[in-house]
């Protein structure tokens, strides 16, 4: 573990308990290690637009180094204010996602500007929206998205996530992926993207390898950066998929500074 220089982190279910907070105990411990020289990363499903604002609202944005938002598609370094898109689904995609999967009653959304742009508001969207700090647009997406965007979600009732899911397996095109980011939320991304691709550009940028690097996560979307970092840490309170592309799982939950607790033992 004595080769590890930086410290990447899943949000919801990993640095954040059930509050949506960092706790004490996480947040001094990784302060202390950004003053010893360590490189902290934030790789989330949120768009970095709400990714920056939350970062600043839980008072920790001056010890992040960077964050690569929409799962791998956005990245922003903070060392030199810099953004980055890389691959992102073209309108006529989406229009297919939503088309092949209008059988299910699901409700689909992007991130655009500042605003969740959805067909009908619902419980998922209203939480993503609070989550990232960003309105909801009510619109007709055919019509009114008419440029690239990041990912495209599909807000899926619990309870449909394993038909969904199954469906995509039985429907894969070379177009797009897709996974489970949350129990209600099934995402689509360019096919070239994971979180480990913007974790990649950055280190490439700084000349950092991704064996140096060490990932935590805990649900579907993190299997590629847990699986491509040097060291992969998946939350006891993750999925089993992710638990099965760790190197880790942790002893503590995500309520109980998990995050925090095993990065002592890591790197004691």
């Amino acid at each position: 573990m004595g080769n590890i220089k930086l410290i990447i982190m899943d949000m919801d279910g990993t640095l954040l308990n059930s509050e949506k907070i960092v706790d004490s105990y996480t947040k001094n411990l990784l302060e202390k290690l950004c003053a010893d020289g360590y490189r902290l990363g934030i790789a989330s499903g949120r768009p970095i637009t709400g990714l920056k604002k939350t970062v600043h609202a839980l008072g920790i944005e001056d010890i992040v180094s960077f964050m690569t938002g929409s799962n791998g598609a956005e990245l922003y370094d903070a060392r030199d204010g810099q953004e980055k898109c890389f691959y992102q689904l073209e309108p006529a995609v989406i229009d297919e996602i939503t088309t092949l999967y209008k059988p299910f009653g699901l409700n689909p959304y992007v991130y655009q500007g500042e605003d969740c742009y959805a067909y009908r508001s619902d419980s998922t969207i209203e939480r993503a929206a609070r989550n990232n700090h960003l309105g909801i647009v009510l619109c007709n997406l055919k019509e009114e998205i008419k440029t690239p965007q990041s990912k495209l979600v599909l807000s899926t009732p619990p309870e449909k996530m394993k038909q969904v899911e199954s469906f995509y397996e039985e429907h894969k095109s070379d177009k797009y992926r897709a996974f489970k980011s949350q129990a209600d939320m099934f995402e689509f991304v360019h096919p070239e993207l994971s979180k480990v691709y913007g974790i990649k550009y950055y280190c490439g940028k700084y000349g950092y390898d991704i064996s140096e690097a060490a990932a935590f996560g805990d649900t579907t979307n993190d299997i590629e950066m847990l699986k491509e970092c040097g060291t992969g840490v998946c939350m006891c309170n993750g999925t089993e998929d992710a638990k099965q592309a760790a190197d880790i799982v942790t002893k503590y939950s995500n309520d109980e500074s998990g995050l925090a607790r095993e990065l002592e033992d890591m790197l004691s």
